[in-house]
């Protein structure tokens, strides 16, 4: 796959009281280490996206940090489009500790099945019950420039760029394995029924502790 990886890590974390949400913890570990793990099953390189400070430092990962801050994740995938030197940039947000490789690579077959039939697209995007999954996407290395147009609007809402994108949205509703994997941590009550269901798991015998 001629693709790089892009976790987004530049949020505020607010409704996870502060506590940087690509640092949480599961199964003995960070999030960010999980999904660094995955994307760099197919990718080139990983890049971690920030906004103007760099939550952590993952070595063999490069930060990419916001060419315009304060945006929310339009900027982040502005700025990991920018950085990119593959064709394809896989991006995910650092509180889908279930995202698998395998997503992604359903993701560009769909986009190479579209090809074949003479469609060229700018990007997959899943959608599941209705609902656009951006922050678990493929998007194409040159589109940039429609993101820093739409930055430079004031506009930063990622489906508004998408309109102007010719994106091929993907509709996951029926699969159950795909829908978990987009599923998100974004609040400390989250967080904490992760945890509740982990160890329930552990009493129950059907995994061990980390």
């Amino acid at each position: 796959m001629q693709a790089e990886g892009l976790i987004l890590a530049g949020g505020w974390s607010t409704r996870m009281g502060g506590n940087h949400k690509g640092s949480l913890i599961y199964r003995g570990e960070a999030f960010t280490q999980i999904l660094i793990k995955e994307l760099k099953r197919e990718t080139s390189c990983v890049r971690i996206s920030y906004g103007r400070k760099i939550k952590e430092d993952w070595g063999c990962c490069p930060a990419v940090m916001d060419i315009y801050p304060d945006c929310g994740p339009i900027g982040g995938i502005h700025a990991g489009l920018s950085a990119c030197l593959s064709e394809w940039l896989l991006v995910a947000a650092c509180d889908m500790p279930f995202l698998k490789i395998d997503l992604f690579c359903f993701l560009m077959d769909r986009i190479y099945e579209m090809k074949k039939k003479g469609v060229s697209c700018e990007g997959a995007v899943p959608v599941s019950e209705g609902r656009i999954h951006p922050l678990a996407a493929v998007y194409k290395k040159g589109i940039e420039k429609i993101f820093e147009e739409q930055i430079q609007t004031g506009s930063y809402g990622i489906r508004d760029t998408l309109k102007r994108l010719n994106i091929l949205y993907v509709d996951l509703t029926k699969d159950k394995i795909f829908k978990q994997m987009m599923q998100n941590i974004n609040t400390a009550e989250d967080y904490e029924r992760l945890i509740e269901n982990e160890w329930a798991d552990i009493k129950a015998g059907t995994r061990t502790a980390s």
